[in-house]
């Protein structure tokens, strides 16, 4: 399967595969792997816990860690407002923001609004099978 899929990237950087078309069986491939380790992982980790947290098996290293804490604030009253204070804030700048150059926003206060950093993630190409476009 590695040979496969090193060939078609191989075909594709040498232009003799078309690349929308390696692209798209790439994207299935990957979501059939993901399916099948979701599938096998439950079953890896209660064998993995047999061993010490890290350790070898078979020319892989496998690390077995805790389970991160969260913590969700959402049930708090007063962690709702101050987020929506936060959310107004936020649209505030973004407004200012918009609006730069055609007019000067002031606060309330008459203090000028800060305005925020912008930075844009890099553009994403989306594919799904054909079939599914027929339904």
């Amino acid at each position: 399967m590695i040979n496969e899929i090193e060939k078609t990237v191989s075909e594709v950087n040498d232009g003799t595969k078309d690349a929308l078309q390696a692209y798209g069986e790439l994207k299935d491939l990957e979501t059939i792997l993901k399916q099948a380790v979701q599938e096998v992982y439950e079953i890896a980790v209660g064998e993995a816990s047999k061993y010490e947290k890290t350790f070898h098996h078979l020319g892989f290293k496998f690390e077995l860690r805790n389970g991160a804490t969260r913590y969700s604030f959402k049930h708090i009253p007063e962690w709702n407002n101050l987020n929506e204070q936060v959310k107004d804030f936020e649209a505030t700048s973004k407004a200012a923001l918009k609006m730069q150059g055609k007019i000067q926003m002031a606060s309330n206060e008459g203090e000028d609004i800060a305005l925020p950093i912008v930075t844009v993630s890099k553009d994403s190409l989306i594919v799904r099978p054909a079939k599914q476009l027929t339904t």
